[in-house]
């Protein structure tokens, strides 16, 4: 079947050929799947261009002369999923990673202060999760490696300064993501087709500790419509931080599952961290691989009917799960 290519197409395929750097040749190559006519005819097209924009993802990742560019442009993940702080400048991101983590990020209170990416780690009861700070959302000069990050991450809380309209603010970050082909999912939202990426969201309301902020709290959760989960905190003064705490373990969408050796007690303070709906057989392949191959049955305390309940390989854990796993 013909690709029928479109003029769109060949427009930007002509753009692509004309990119300089690496981030440009990823967006000239996402700008020509995102016209590309939908049939039977441009799948194996299709599927060339996801390949290309994956091998530049990696290539811009490892970078020439190793880690120094790589930092720029990438950040590890760790710990239970990684949540990037998202705002426009003065919103008070880097006072919030500041707050949540042990990181030591500057802090000033001029605009553009962040200039590089900044991960830290942020305890919520016995789960780290990684928060990442990166420069104000609408930063032309870092815009491309800042997309990459937002790009990848599990989860992205937006940050508005209560001090000022807090609906333009979330308008602006919304805009600006657009333009990263970055949508932002709601509640009931569906996933979009690519190359868009659909990423879950939490508004944080920041600032709280100012004077008459209540009304524009206000207007923004009835904005907001539960849409998106929305928490009131003051990263200078630490209110709120333990909700948002909550709020960002819940977004995840991860369980905490111990593991308990056969005749042993369990280790509560160094739980697996795996995606909610995960089965007992998930969990064994998180243990080892061959003991996933050769699981028999394992026994639940938690949510089971009664404690050290016989279950087989396809019962799904609930968080605070103790298992054990028999061969």
């Amino acid at each position: 079947m013909p690709a029928n290519l479109t003029p769109q197409y060949f427009e930007a395929e002509r753009a692509y050929k004309q990119a300089k750097t690496i981030a440009e040749r990823i967006e000239g190559l996402e700008n020509m799947l995102a016209v590309m006519p939908k049939h039977k005819g441009t799948d194996h097209l299709r599927a060339d261009l996801r390949a290309r924009i994956a091998k530049l993802r990696e290539e811009e990742q490892r970078g020439p002369g190793g880690a120094a560019r790589t930092r720029l442009y990438y950040v590890r993940r760790e710990g239970a999923g990684q949540a990037v702080l998202v705002g426009l400048p003065n919103s008070g991101k880097s006072q919030l990673l500041a707050s949540l983590t042990e990181a030591s990020p500057k802090v000033a209170d001029y605009p553009f202060t962040t200039q590089l990416p900044l991960p830290g780690m942020m305890l919520y009861q016995n789960v780290q999760v990684q928060i990442v700070d990166v420069p104000a959302i609408n930063y032309p000069e870092a815009r491309p490696w800042v997309r990459n990050i937002v790009r990848g991450a599990d989860l992205l809380l937006l940050v508005v300064d209560l001090g000022l309209e807090p609906v333009s603010q979330v308008e602006t970050i919304r805009g600006e993501l657009t333009g990263m082909r970055v949508r932002l999912l709601g509640k009931g939202d569906a996933p979009p087709e690519e190359p868009e990426v659909g990423k879950k969201a939490l508004v944080v309301a920041n600032k709280n500790d100012l004077e008459m902020v209540a009304e524009r709290h206000a207007r923004l959760a009835s904005w907001l419509g539960g849409r998106f989960p929305l928490v009131s905190v003051s990263s200078l003064q630490g209110t709120g931080l333990d909700e948002l705490r909550r709020e960002v373990f819940l977004a995840l969408e991860v369980i905490r599952v111990y593991s308990k050796p056969p005749g042993r007690q369990p280790d509560t303070d160094r739980p697996f961290v795996i995606k909610a709906g995960s089965t007992v057989e998930e969990l064994a392949g998180e243990v080892h691989k061959e003991l996933r191959r050769n699981l028999k049955y394992a026994q639940v305390w938690g949510s089971g009917k009664f404690d050290g309940q016989r279950v087989n390989r396809r019962y799904v854990l609930q968080d605070g799960d103790i298992v054990e796993l028999h061969t």
